[in-house]
């Protein structure tokens, strides 16, 4: 099952003093690096924000993520349309540079995930109720955890 993450609740590392990668230039740096040999390694093509800063923090995601919520709140059917949506979404921000944030980008990305217009309209509206809001920031960030350590050191 897909799980949709609030990843702005993770900041609270801010009060720890560790400052995520777009805001200390050799994390910057290091990522970015990162970013080209994983697309290269799994043959996926990516192709960053040609502005990162405004993409990651000034616009950021709580419209989409909120949107993909509400996705998987219409939908009970399954994660395939989760999956979707999210793909379009992903595709917007990391291959073509587009903006994830306006309900433009948002409807674009749920027609061509496969959802109708009418589907699109009710989700939006769903997208910016309370409900949805406090759903997304119940969401728990799931990972794997394995039994044993797999580093070896």
């Amino acid at each position: 099952k897909l799980h949709i993450y609030f990843v702005g609740s993770v900041f609270f590392l801010l009060f720890l003093g560790n400052r995520p990668p777009g805001m200390v230039p050799n994390k910057f740096n290091y990522m970015t690096t990162d970013l080209k040999r994983l697309s290269k390694y799994f043959g996926v093509h990516l192709s960053p924000p040609s502005n990162v800063f405004e993409a990651m923090f000034e616009k950021g995601t709580l419209n989409a993520m909120r949107f993909v919520t509400a996705v998987a709140e219409k939908k009970k059917e399954g994660d395939v349309l989760v999956e979707g949506v999210s793909r379009e979404l992903w595709k917007r921000i990391w291959r073509t540079d587009q903006d994830i944030t306006q309900p433009v980008s948002l409807t674009e990305a749920g027609l061509k995930a496969g959802l109708s217009p009418n589907e699109v309209e009710e989700i939006l509206t769903l997208s910016n109720s309370q409900p949805i809001k406090d759903k997304l920031k119940r969401e728990k960030w799931v990972w794997p955890q394995p039994a044993k350590p797999t580093a070896k050191m």
